[in-house]
């Protein structure tokens, strides 16, 4: 009997213990109770993936939240310049695209330019989203060609949304990080600032 009782709860007891995923927002709040959490996105399924203007699903409210939060947050910004809001997760497919494109959607509801920048060059996913060719004119086509014009990388009206644009990752480079990192980023961040309200 006491067996038959301590095989079930020392295997309960050793699953919770190796296990080291984030379930829900008390356990980021144990992990890192001085970091605010801005918004929970609810996990969904592959067909409901981007949100729509006058969307009032769950998903379409959790961006909403996630875009007031932000505003409330981020600091005043200088004239001329926009906010530039910076995704990113730890490994590939915890959705930093998905965010990235309901987010811009967002924000651009609110009838404010945003521009969102394909910036994952090893892996880019921007375009599935789209139905557009994977190695259409991109970032890494400005970051490495010095004669490549912005202007003529950014693709407008994106799902019908007058206030949404994009540059797409580009084609895969051999070496992204040196691309990212040899200062030609920086100075297209620094243009685009006084074009756009959110990048």
């Amino acid at each position: 009997l006491l067996i038959g009782l301590l095989v079930p709860f020392g295997f309960l007891y050793f699953k919770f213990l190796l296990d080291t995923k984030m379930h829900n927002k008390l356990d980021f709040d144990r992990l890192a109770p001085d970091v605010p959490i801005v918004a929970e996105i609810p996990f969904i399924t592959e067909d409901h993936r981007i949100i729509s203007n006058n969307d009032r699903s769950v998903l379409a409210e959790s961006f909403r939240i996630l875009r007031t939060n932000i505003n409330f947050l981020m600091p005043l910004k200088k004239e001329g310049e926009c906010p530039v809001i910076f995704t990113a997760s730890s490994i590939k497919g915890e959705g930093k695209t998905f965010v990235s494109i309901n987010l811009a959607l967002t924000l651009s509801s609110m009838d404010k330019k945003v521009l969102l920048i394909g910036a994952d060059l090893r892996n880019p996913q921007l375009h599935k989203y789209l139905n557009v060719n994977k190695n259409r004119a991109g970032l890494s086509n400005y970051l490495y060609d010095v004669s490549t014009d912005w202007k003529n990388l950014i693709n407008e009206n994106i799902f019908d949304n007058p206030f949404l644009n994009i540059i797409y990752a580009g084609s895969v480079p051999p070496n992204p990080a040196e691309l990212l990192s040899n200062g030609r980023f920086e100075d297209l961040l620094t243009i685009l600032k006084k074009e756009y309200d959110y990048i």
